[in-house]
């Protein structure tokens, strides 16, 4: 295909709104599904073409489906979506059961004193964490400002991606400290002697901090992932002037 034609292509996939990360693996099927139909039914460019779009009519077809959002997606895109969110959950869950484990073995080996000063490092570092990991990749991350007429990913649409949990820790960082005893004895399988209403806010948080900062630096990772794939597919999209 000459320079031509793959611009048609690439401007009809814009038109469907799709992210740039999807449009580049739905760019590469199309081309492939050309190529095959021009080869296998000696089809010109033109007609070939014309009979992919029709093939992805339904799935590309922009609708509102009576969600919330009240945005315009297409069938495609929603099961990507869905698809996307899944994996997400499920990293989160494993990152956040993987903290509580290393947590609950070190229960195991430390006593009281020890273990308190760990916890409380702990719930620091997986808050600072994510925003060290911001800073050192903002050069990437800004690529969604730049280009904000575009999608560039999925993933850059969650405001997850540029926070952590500071808002949460840094006033319930004593609470932290002080209960420490509390998450010992809960992992030492002992009875703990706080309160049910102070326990309970305790352990959100404490839960929340665990795996908001999971969520925080696997969307991030994610995000990064995806606009690697896209770079080379920037020099086609127009930046924010």
């Amino acid at each position: 295909m000459n320079s031509t034609q793959l611009t048609q292509i690439r401007t009809y996939l814009l038109d469907k709104k799709l992210p740039i990360d999807i449009l580049v693996e739905v760019y590469d099927h199309f081309i492939s599904q050309i190529s095959e139909l021009q080869k296998e039914e000696g089809l010109g460019f033109d007609e070939a073409f014309a009979k992919v779009k029709n093939s992805w009519q339904d799935e590309l077809r922009l609708y509102w489906n009576g969600s919330w959002d009240l945005h315009n997606n297409s069938r495609f895109l929603r099961k990507m979506y869905l698809i996307i969110n899944r994996g997400i959950l499920k990293k989160m869950l494993s990152a956040g059961g993987a903290v509580i484990l290393a947590l609950f073995i070190t229960a195991q080996l430390s006593n009281a004193a020890v273990f308190r000063y760990l916890l409380t490092a702990t719930m620091v570092l997986l808050t600072i964490f994510p925003l060290v990991h911001y800073l050192r990749h903002r050069a990437d991350f800004d690529l969604a400002k730049k280009y904000n007429k575009y999608v560039l990913t999925y993933y850059q649409q969650s405001p997850a991606i540029f926070c952590s949990t500071f808002a949460l820790l840094l006033p319930n960082l004593d609470r932290i400290y002080h209960n420490s005893d509390s998450v010992l004895a809960v992992f030492r399988f002992s009875q703990s002697a706080v309160g049910i209403e102070d326990s309970a806010f305790f352990w959100s948080v404490f839960l929340f901090v665990i795996f908001g900062n999971a969520l925080v630096f696997i969307i991030q990772l994610n995000y990064l992932t995806q606009i690697h794939k896209v770079k080379p597919f920037l020099k086609f999209l127009q930046p924010q002037a």
